[in-house]
């Protein structure tokens, strides 16, 4: 069994240099990433909608990793149950949104079994909380 001050103590671990480093990493890549494509869908001119799209989704999952990072680094702490659990959220939200834009993309029904494999995760996962909170 753990005592109520480890379980202190381990909540006020500050971030590895390893983590740090990982996530200053992260973050400075998702700003290249960011700017590069931002820097050519604004300068290109007559890009098709699809293209726009695809642009800005790009832009804004970058945007979303750049926020995570900072909020790592800012923190200077591990990620807790609750936190990893979001994050699971956002990256199966992620996959169904570049599931449907592949299946709309004009691909025919490319992205189509990953969107309904990310849905049911989904589905799943609230299915399970909404049972969980009913219990406690």
């Amino acid at each position: 069994m753990i005592s109520a001050e480890q379980t202190i103590a381990g909540l006020q671990d500050a971030l590895s240099l390893r983590r740090r480093i990982r996530s200053l990493v992260q973050l400075t890549g998702a700003a290249a990433v960011v700017t590069l494509v931002t820097i050519l869908w604004l300068t290109e001119d007559g890009l098709p909608v699809r293209a726009q799209v695809g642009f800005a989704a790009i832009v804004l999952t970058g945007l979303l990793t750049m926020l995570g990072a900072a909020r790592t680094l800012r923190r200077r702490g591990h990620l807790f149950a609750r936190d990893r659990v979001i994050a699971g959220w956002i990256a199966a939200g992620f996959a169904v949104l570049l599931a449907v834009g592949l299946a709309l993309a004009g691909r025919g029904l490319l992205g189509l079994p990953i969107a309904i494999v990310a849905l049911g995760f989904l589905t799943f996962t609230w299915h399970t909380r909404r049972r969980l909170e009913q219990r406690g």
